[in-house]
């Protein structure tokens, strides 16, 4: 199998998966936004932005070049406040388990720079929901590529998102490790992803019609980055946000 059929046969997997595992969709937010639910929303919102800014567990080094797909999901969105299960259930999208996991992909390209720092940019639209950014990552030591060597490293980013009914400003600092290996890398990782909502005036809930939603919310990321052939990185990691367990993913080619 070449390499540009293992791509196409992994993006059908990805897109063949897509209904039976997420079902949200932004444009339901004003239908379903109240003031009990729309901390929690600005909260999963912000976890889901702020996930796969680090895939590749160490920086990539001056001249170095990645682009690929990349996606994150959460598994089933937080609750909410309520004085009943309904009332805590009804998420700003609709009821949590009809709403079922929340999945944003997008495209993203990093660049390796002097003074051991990566830039990158991505950008997404998928259900309603828009989303460009970039940011900064910064190998903390100079990286080695003796097995078994460390790489501390932060990561600094900022996005904007647009959906019918809201929009939102996300930044993110977080602080990474990983460990060489011959042909992939651990990482573990921890952050702040800090998120404004703007809600607009046309969703059903009077009161909270043209507003603002600040919310800071902690996240935490392990995963491993494979090398592949072909100059292929494949990324798989699990994080723990505010909404609980989630999940990223990436398929990039990497020089």
């Amino acid at each position: 199998m070449t390499i540009k059929q293992l791509i196409v046969v992994l993006l059908f997997c990805a897109c063949a998966a897509l209904p039976a595992s997420a079902h949200g969709n932004w444009d339901d937010f004003g239908a379903n936004v109240t003031s009990n639910n729309v901390r929690a929303f600005t909260k999963d919102l912000g976890g889901l932005i702020g996930s796969g800014t680090y895939t590749t567990g160490r920086i990539l080094g001056w001249g170095g070049f990645q682009i690929g797909p990349r996606a994150g999901m959460i598994f089933k969105m937080s609750e909410g406040h309520g004085d009943t299960s309904a009332e805590r259930n009804h998420t700003a999208l609709g009821d949590r388990d009809e709403v079922g996991s929340v999945f944003s992909p997008w495209l993203q390209a990093d660049i390796g720079m002097p003074f051991r720092l990566d830039g990158f940019i991505r950008a997404s639209s998928y259900q309603g929901l828009t989303i460009a950014g970039g940011g900064l990552r910064w190998g903390i030591t100079r990286p080695s590529e003796v097995l078994g060597s460390l790489q501390p490293m932060l990561v600094l980013a900022a996005h904007s998102a647009s959906a019918q009914d809201f929009s939102a400003t996300h930044y993110n600092a977080s602080l990474v490790l990983s460990m060489k290996f011959k042909y992939f890398v651990p990482y573990i990782g921890g952050g702040i992803d800090y998120t404004t909502l703007n809600i607009g005036n046309g969703i059903l809930a009077a009161d909270l019609r043209g507003t603002r939603e600040h919310a800071a919310t902690a996240r935490a990321t392990a995963g491993f980055n494979f090398k592949l052939p072909s100059y292929m990185d494949l990324s798989l990691a699990a994080n723990y946000a505010h909404y609980g367990m989630g999940a990223e993913a990436s398929l990039s080619l990497r020089f």
